[in-house]
């Protein structure tokens, strides 16, 4: 718990003085959270959780894709780090269930 309290404090830290103005992803967490709260119940803490954890997930996949030249499996690669970090994180805050059904929501949000 503690081991993932640091990464996790990094990763905000991290993604606060890299991506400040970052508005596409507060857009795109700010979306997802919406779309997350209106099917499940979640105190405002995990609400914010969610939303920095997912802040984070989306900033820093633009700052490792944006400009690089990356392959498109170069780009996946990112995505599914991302994808298994932001899981981790996610663990800590919620049950099992609740993150399958938060990884869920979330890629509903993303098609829309």
């Amino acid at each position: 718990m503690k081991k993932s309290l640091i990464i996790f404090t990094f990763l905000l830290t991290f993604s606060y003085v890299s991506a400040q103005e970052n508005r596409s992803a507060d857009k795109r967490s700010s979306r997802a959270v919406a779309l997350i709260l209106s099917e499940m119940e979640l105190s405002d803490n995990q609400a914010q959780f969610l939303k920095k954890t997912l802040y984070t997930k989306y900033a820093e996949n633009s700052l490792k894709i944006k400009g690089k030249g990356l392959s498109q499996e170069e780009k996946k690669a990112v995505y599914k780090n991302a994808f298994i970090t932001t899981r981790k994180i996610l663990r800590e805050q919620f049950s099992e269930e609740d993150v399958k059904s938060i990884v869920k929501l979330e890629r509903q949000s993303n098609k829309k």
